[in-house]
Protein backbone atom coordinates (compact mmCIF):
# COMPACT_ATOMS: atom_id res chain seq x y z
CA UNK A 1 0.00 0.00 0.00
CA UNK A 2 1.10 3.38 -0.74
CA UNK A 3 1.45 5.53 2.50
CA UNK A 4 1.50 8.94 2.84
CA UNK A 5 2.80 10.41 6.69
CA UNK A 6 3.00 14.31 7.11
CA UNK A 7 5.40 15.54 9.15
CA UNK A 8 4.23 18.73 11.38
CA UNK A 9 6.73 21.46 11.74
CA UNK A 10 8.69 21.69 14.05
CA UNK A 11 7.79 22.49 17.66
CA UNK A 12 8.91 26.12 19.46
CA UNK A 13 11.86 25.42 21.69
CA UNK A 14 11.70 29.19 22.84
CA UNK A 15 9.83 28.00 26.37
CA UNK A 16 10.56 29.89 29.57
CA UNK A 17 11.68 27.25 32.04
CA UNK A 18 10.65 27.25 35.94
CA UNK A 19 13.58 28.13 38.31
CA UNK A 20 13.94 25.13 39.79
CA UNK A 21 14.35 23.19 36.67
CA UNK A 22 16.02 23.26 33.33
CA UNK A 23 13.55 21.41 31.00
CA UNK A 24 9.80 21.59 29.75
CA UNK A 25 6.98 19.35 30.73
CA UNK A 26 5.26 17.73 27.68
CA UNK A 27 2.42 18.70 30.06
CA UNK A 28 2.87 22.22 30.26
CA UNK A 29 2.76 22.57 26.36
CA UNK A 30 -0.75 24.07 24.68
CA UNK A 31 -2.96 21.34 23.49
CA UNK A 32 -2.29 22.23 20.31
CA UNK A 33 1.67 21.83 20.53
CA UNK A 34 0.86 18.70 22.76
CA UNK A 35 -1.12 17.06 19.75
CA UNK A 36 1.76 17.99 17.15
CA UNK A 37 4.66 16.44 19.64
CA UNK A 38 2.67 13.42 19.54
CA UNK A 39 2.09 13.43 15.88
CA UNK A 40 5.40 13.76 15.13
CA UNK A 41 6.53 10.74 17.09
CA UNK A 42 4.00 8.88 15.59
CA UNK A 43 5.45 9.53 12.12
CA UNK A 44 8.84 8.37 13.32
CA UNK A 45 7.86 5.35 14.57
CA UNK A 46 6.08 4.45 11.61
CA UNK A 47 8.39 4.86 9.52
CA UNK A 48 10.87 2.93 12.00
CA UNK A 49 7.66 0.45 11.41
CA UNK A 50 6.95 0.57 15.13
CA UNK A 51 3.26 -0.01 14.88
CA UNK A 52 1.99 -0.78 17.55
CA UNK A 53 3.96 2.52 19.24
CA UNK A 54 2.86 4.60 16.40
CA UNK A 55 -0.57 4.02 16.99
CA UNK A 56 -0.48 4.98 20.68
CA UNK A 57 0.49 8.12 19.97
CA UNK A 58 -1.48 8.84 17.05
CA UNK A 59 -4.16 8.24 19.86
CA UNK A 60 -2.42 10.72 22.47
CA UNK A 61 -2.42 13.63 19.31
CA UNK A 62 -6.37 12.68 18.83
CA UNK A 63 -7.33 12.91 22.48
CA UNK A 64 -5.96 16.52 23.12
CA UNK A 65 -7.15 17.50 19.08
CA UNK A 66 -10.28 16.04 17.74
CA UNK A 67 -10.23 17.42 14.68
CA UNK A 68 -6.90 16.63 13.53
CA UNK A 69 -6.96 14.92 9.75
CA UNK A 70 -3.34 14.44 9.24
CA UNK A 71 -3.40 12.21 12.52
CA UNK A 72 -6.69 10.47 11.49
CA UNK A 73 -5.53 9.66 8.32
CA UNK A 74 -1.34 8.46 9.53
CA UNK A 75 -3.65 6.57 12.45
CA UNK A 76 -5.72 5.04 9.62
CA UNK A 77 -2.59 3.79 7.88
CA UNK A 78 -0.67 2.55 10.74
CA UNK A 79 -4.03 0.14 11.61
CA UNK A 80 -3.73 -0.50 7.78
CA UNK A 81 -0.30 -2.27 8.37
CA UNK A 82 -1.57 -3.85 11.35
CA UNK A 83 -4.19 -5.63 9.21
CA UNK A 84 -6.87 -3.60 11.01
CA UNK A 85 -8.70 -2.74 8.06
CA UNK A 86 -12.11 -1.69 9.42
CA UNK A 87 -10.66 0.64 11.88
CA UNK A 88 -8.45 2.30 9.12
CA UNK A 89 -11.54 2.79 7.15
CA UNK A 90 -13.21 4.40 10.34
CA UNK A 91 -9.97 6.76 10.57
CA UNK A 92 -9.89 7.33 6.97
CA UNK A 93 -14.05 8.17 7.04
CA UNK A 94 -12.84 11.50 9.42
CA UNK A 95 -10.12 12.33 7.35
CA UNK A 96 -12.12 12.42 4.66
CA UNK A 97 -14.60 14.35 6.54
CA UNK A 98 -12.32 16.74 7.78
CA UNK A 99 -10.90 17.24 4.55
CA UNK A 100 -12.61 16.08 1.74
CA UNK A 101 -10.40 16.85 -0.93
CA UNK A 102 -7.41 14.68 0.61
CA UNK A 103 -6.70 12.62 -2.62
CA UNK A 104 -4.38 10.11 -0.14
CA UNK A 105 -7.32 9.74 2.39
CA UNK A 106 -9.57 8.40 -0.48
CA UNK A 107 -6.78 6.49 -1.61
CA UNK A 108 -5.77 4.91 1.55
CA UNK A 109 -9.70 4.20 2.16
CA UNK A 110 -9.70 2.27 -0.98
CA UNK A 111 -6.92 0.28 -0.16
CA UNK A 112 -8.62 -0.77 3.36
CA UNK A 113 -12.06 -1.36 1.70
CA UNK A 114 -10.28 -3.55 -1.17
CA UNK A 115 -8.54 -5.30 1.82
CA UNK A 116 -11.76 -6.68 3.34
CA UNK A 117 -13.25 -7.69 0.13
CA UNK A 118 -15.11 -4.38 -0.65
CA UNK A 119 -14.39 -4.32 -4.25
CA UNK A 120 -17.24 -1.96 -4.87
CA UNK A 121 -16.60 0.45 -2.38
CA UNK A 122 -13.00 0.28 -3.12
CA UNK A 123 -13.42 0.98 -6.87
CA UNK A 124 -15.82 3.89 -6.21
CA UNK A 125 -12.93 4.88 -3.81
CA UNK A 126 -10.13 4.94 -6.87
CA UNK A 127 -12.60 6.74 -8.73
CA UNK A 128 -12.59 9.86 -6.57
CA UNK A 129 -8.89 9.43 -6.61
CA UNK A 130 -8.76 9.89 -10.19
CA UNK A 131 -11.23 13.23 -10.32
CA UNK A 132 -9.04 14.66 -7.37
CA UNK A 133 -5.77 13.92 -9.34
CA UNK A 134 -6.19 12.64 -12.45
CA UNK A 135 -1.72 12.34 -12.72
CA UNK A 136 -1.77 9.61 -10.15
CA UNK A 137 -1.31 6.88 -12.23
CA UNK A 138 -1.77 4.03 -9.41
CA UNK A 139 -5.43 4.94 -9.06
CA UNK A 140 -6.37 4.31 -12.00
CA UNK A 141 -4.08 0.80 -12.07
CA UNK A 142 -5.73 -0.05 -9.15
CA UNK A 143 -9.11 0.72 -10.19
CA UNK A 144 -7.77 -1.38 -13.45
CA UNK A 145 -6.80 -4.13 -11.59
CA UNK A 146 -10.49 -4.40 -9.80
CA UNK A 147 -12.59 -4.12 -13.00
CA UNK A 148 -10.34 -6.80 -14.45
CA UNK A 149 -10.94 -9.30 -11.78
CA UNK A 150 -14.52 -9.05 -12.27
CA UNK A 151 -14.57 -9.05 -15.72
CA UNK A 152 -15.31 -5.45 -16.75
CA UNK A 153 -12.62 -5.69 -19.37
CA UNK A 154 -13.29 -3.06 -21.52
CA UNK A 155 -13.63 -0.89 -18.46
CA UNK A 156 -10.10 -2.47 -17.11
CA UNK A 157 -8.44 -1.37 -20.88
CA UNK A 158 -9.36 2.17 -19.77
CA UNK A 159 -7.86 2.49 -16.38
CA UNK A 160 -4.72 0.99 -17.57
CA UNK A 161 -4.31 2.58 -20.36
CA UNK A 162 -4.95 6.07 -18.54
CA UNK A 163 -2.11 4.90 -16.43
CA UNK A 164 0.23 4.70 -18.88
CA UNK A 165 -0.77 7.89 -20.46
CA UNK A 166 0.01 9.57 -17.22
CA UNK A 167 3.04 7.45 -16.47
CA UNK A 168 4.19 6.27 -19.73
CA UNK A 169 7.08 4.29 -18.16
CA UNK A 170 4.78 2.20 -15.88
CA UNK A 171 5.69 -1.47 -16.29
CA UNK A 172 2.77 -2.91 -14.88
CA UNK A 173 0.25 -0.91 -16.08
CA UNK A 174 1.62 -1.82 -19.87
CA UNK A 175 1.60 -5.56 -18.73
CA UNK A 176 -1.81 -5.54 -17.50
CA UNK A 177 -3.19 -3.99 -20.26
CA UNK A 178 -2.22 -6.52 -22.26
CA UNK A 179 -3.62 -9.12 -20.23
CA UNK A 180 -7.06 -7.36 -21.00
CA UNK A 181 -6.34 -7.00 -24.33
CA UNK A 182 -5.64 -11.44 -23.96
CA UNK A 183 -9.07 -11.36 -22.31
CA UNK A 184 -10.50 -9.33 -24.92
CA UNK A 185 -9.27 -11.49 -28.05
CA UNK A 186 -7.03 -8.86 -29.14
CA UNK A 187 -3.41 -10.81 -29.80
CA UNK A 188 -1.54 -8.82 -31.74
CA UNK A 189 -2.00 -5.60 -29.08
CA UNK A 190 -1.20 -7.65 -26.51
CA UNK A 191 1.63 -8.82 -27.95
CA UNK A 192 3.15 -5.26 -27.90
CA UNK A 193 1.57 -3.87 -24.22
CA UNK A 194 3.77 -7.11 -23.06
CA UNK A 195 6.53 -5.84 -25.13
CA UNK A 196 6.44 -2.29 -23.63
CA UNK A 197 6.21 -3.70 -20.14
CA UNK A 198 9.66 -5.20 -21.15
CA UNK A 199 11.22 -2.48 -22.63
CA UNK A 200 10.34 -0.17 -19.37
CA UNK A 201 11.28 -3.09 -16.96
CA UNK A 202 13.34 -5.85 -18.56
CA UNK A 203 13.07 -7.64 -15.17
CA UNK A 204 9.67 -8.21 -15.58
CA UNK A 205 9.63 -11.79 -15.98
CA UNK A 206 6.04 -12.39 -16.15
CA UNK A 207 5.70 -10.01 -19.13
CA UNK A 208 8.12 -12.64 -20.99
CA UNK A 209 6.21 -15.64 -19.93
CA UNK A 210 2.80 -13.52 -21.27
CA UNK A 211 3.53 -13.11 -24.35
CA UNK A 212 5.15 -16.32 -25.14
CA UNK A 213 1.05 -17.24 -24.25
CA UNK A 214 0.25 -14.54 -26.33
CA UNK A 215 2.13 -15.56 -29.01
CA UNK A 216 1.31 -19.08 -29.27
CA UNK A 217 -2.29 -18.20 -29.33
CA UNK A 218 -1.52 -15.71 -31.71
CA UNK A 219 0.28 -18.86 -34.59
CA UNK A 220 4.13 -17.43 -34.21
CA UNK A 221 5.06 -20.87 -32.68
CA UNK A 222 8.86 -19.98 -33.05
CA UNK A 223 8.47 -16.72 -31.44
CA UNK A 224 6.73 -18.21 -28.66
CA UNK A 225 9.39 -20.98 -28.32
CA UNK A 226 12.27 -17.69 -27.97
CA UNK A 227 10.31 -16.08 -25.59
CA UNK A 228 9.70 -19.26 -23.48
CA UNK A 229 13.35 -20.13 -23.76
CA UNK A 230 14.35 -16.91 -23.21
CA UNK A 231 11.96 -17.17 -19.25
CA UNK A 232 13.71 -20.53 -18.60
CA UNK A 233 16.86 -19.65 -18.65
CA UNK A 234 15.99 -16.94 -16.45
CA UNK A 235 13.72 -18.89 -14.29
CA UNK A 236 14.98 -22.17 -14.78
CA UNK A 237 12.84 -23.53 -11.55
CA UNK A 238 9.54 -22.51 -13.19
CA UNK A 239 6.70 -25.26 -14.05
CA UNK A 240 4.50 -23.12 -15.31
CA UNK A 241 7.59 -21.86 -17.95
CA UNK A 242 8.01 -25.86 -19.09
CA UNK A 243 4.27 -26.10 -19.57
CA UNK A 244 3.77 -23.20 -22.03
CA UNK A 245 6.95 -24.73 -23.89
CA UNK A 246 6.32 -27.80 -23.83
CA UNK A 247 2.42 -26.69 -25.25
CA UNK A 248 4.40 -25.13 -28.20
CA UNK A 249 6.59 -27.61 -28.81
CA UNK A 250 3.23 -29.86 -29.25
CA UNK A 251 1.62 -27.60 -31.46
CA UNK A 252 4.67 -27.09 -33.64
CA UNK A 253 4.87 -31.46 -34.12
CA UNK A 254 7.50 -31.65 -31.72
CA UNK A 255 6.39 -34.38 -29.75
CA UNK A 256 9.80 -35.51 -28.32
CA UNK A 257 10.65 -31.89 -26.91
CA UNK A 258 7.17 -31.42 -25.72
CA UNK A 259 7.50 -34.90 -23.43
CA UNK A 260 10.70 -33.63 -22.06
CA UNK A 261 9.67 -30.14 -20.77
CA UNK A 262 6.53 -31.72 -19.39
CA UNK A 263 8.34 -33.96 -18.01
CA UNK A 264 10.34 -31.48 -16.29
CA UNK A 265 7.54 -29.54 -15.23
CA UNK A 266 6.75 -32.56 -13.57
CA UNK A 267 10.15 -33.07 -11.85
CA UNK A 268 9.56 -29.73 -10.14
CA UNK A 269 5.62 -30.17 -9.36
CA UNK A 270 4.61 -33.81 -9.47
CA UNK A 271 0.88 -32.91 -8.67
CA UNK A 272 0.62 -30.87 -12.53
CA UNK A 273 -2.45 -32.06 -13.57
CA UNK A 274 -1.99 -29.99 -16.91
CA UNK A 275 1.34 -31.04 -17.73
CA UNK A 276 0.48 -34.96 -17.41
CA UNK A 277 -2.68 -34.56 -19.34
CA UNK A 278 -0.81 -32.57 -22.28
CA UNK A 279 2.54 -35.36 -21.98
CA UNK A 280 -0.70 -37.78 -22.26
CA UNK A 281 -1.56 -36.40 -25.99
CA UNK A 282 2.04 -36.09 -26.91
CA UNK A 283 2.54 -39.75 -25.66
CA UNK A 284 -0.07 -40.45 -28.62
CA UNK A 285 1.29 -38.63 -31.03
CA UNK A 286 3.97 -41.17 -30.36
CA UNK A 287 2.07 -44.17 -30.08
CA UNK A 288 2.82 -44.58 -26.55
CA UNK A 289 -0.54 -45.37 -25.56
CA UNK A 290 0.01 -47.08 -22.67
CA UNK A 291 2.42 -44.19 -21.17
CA UNK A 292 -0.36 -42.14 -22.79
CA UNK A 293 -3.39 -44.02 -20.27
CA UNK A 294 -0.63 -43.85 -17.50
CA UNK A 295 -0.42 -40.18 -17.53
CA UNK A 296 -4.55 -39.31 -18.28
CA UNK A 297 -4.86 -41.69 -15.09
CA UNK A 298 -2.80 -39.67 -12.94
CA UNK A 299 -4.34 -36.40 -13.91
CA UNK A 300 -7.29 -37.77 -13.34
CA UNK A 301 -6.44 -39.12 -9.68
CA UNK A 302 -5.41 -35.25 -9.09
CA UNK A 303 -8.30 -33.69 -10.69
CA UNK A 304 -11.70 -36.41 -10.99
CA UNK A 305 -13.41 -33.30 -13.41
CA UNK A 306 -10.59 -33.26 -16.01
CA UNK A 307 -12.66 -33.47 -18.90
CA UNK A 308 -9.72 -33.35 -21.57
CA UNK A 309 -7.94 -36.04 -19.78
CA UNK A 310 -11.02 -38.73 -19.98
CA UNK A 311 -10.88 -37.71 -23.48
CA UNK A 312 -7.25 -38.51 -23.80
CA UNK A 313 -7.62 -41.57 -21.54
CA UNK A 314 -10.34 -42.79 -24.01
CA UNK A 315 -8.02 -42.30 -27.19
CA UNK A 316 -5.25 -44.62 -25.78
CA UNK A 317 -8.00 -47.21 -24.01
CA UNK A 318 -9.16 -47.59 -27.58
CA UNK A 319 -5.88 -48.30 -29.13
CA UNK A 320 -4.89 -50.23 -26.11
CA UNK A 321 -8.07 -52.70 -27.36
CA UNK A 322 -10.60 -52.01 -24.06
CA UNK A 323 -13.23 -50.54 -26.03
CA UNK A 324 -15.55 -50.76 -22.69
CA UNK A 325 -12.97 -47.91 -20.89
CA UNK A 326 -13.31 -45.65 -23.88
CA UNK A 327 -16.55 -45.15 -24.17
CA UNK A 328 -16.64 -44.91 -20.63
CA UNK A 329 -14.28 -42.10 -20.82
CA UNK A 330 -15.80 -40.35 -23.32
CA UNK A 331 -19.09 -40.34 -22.33
CA UNK A 332 -17.71 -39.00 -18.64
CA UNK A 333 -15.94 -36.62 -21.23
CA UNK A 334 -19.00 -35.39 -22.50
CA UNK A 335 -20.62 -35.11 -19.30
CA UNK A 336 -17.83 -32.35 -18.37
CA UNK A 337 -19.19 -30.72 -20.67
CA UNK A 338 -16.81 -31.48 -23.50
CA UNK A 339 -18.58 -32.42 -26.69
CA UNK A 340 -16.29 -34.43 -28.71
CA UNK A 341 -16.84 -37.00 -26.15
CA UNK A 342 -20.05 -37.44 -27.29
CA UNK A 343 -18.64 -37.32 -30.89
CA UNK A 344 -15.88 -40.37 -29.92
CA UNK A 345 -18.71 -42.07 -28.59
CA UNK A 346 -21.17 -42.43 -31.15
CA UNK A 347 -18.46 -42.88 -33.87
CA UNK A 348 -17.27 -45.92 -32.20
CA UNK A 349 -20.31 -47.63 -31.87
CA UNK A 350 -20.48 -47.35 -28.16
CA UNK A 351 -23.76 -48.49 -26.73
Amino acid sequence: MKQFLFLIGGLATGFTAQAQTDTVRASTLPPAQLAEKYYNSGVAKFNNKSYQAALQDFDKALSVKKDFAPAYYNRAATRYELKQYAPAVQDYNEAIRLDPNSFTAWYGRAQAEQAQGQAAEAEKDYGKVTELKPDYPIAWYDRGALRFEKGDYQAALGDFTQATKVDPKYAYAWHDRASTQRQLGNMAAAIGDYTEALRHNPDLHVALLNRAAAKRRNKDLQGALADYSDYLRRRSDDPVGYLGRGTARYEAKDYKGAIEDLSQALKLKPDYALALNNRAAAYLKQENYKAAADDASAALKINPQYAEAYMNRGHAREMLRDAGGACQDWRRAAELGLESGTSYAAASGCE
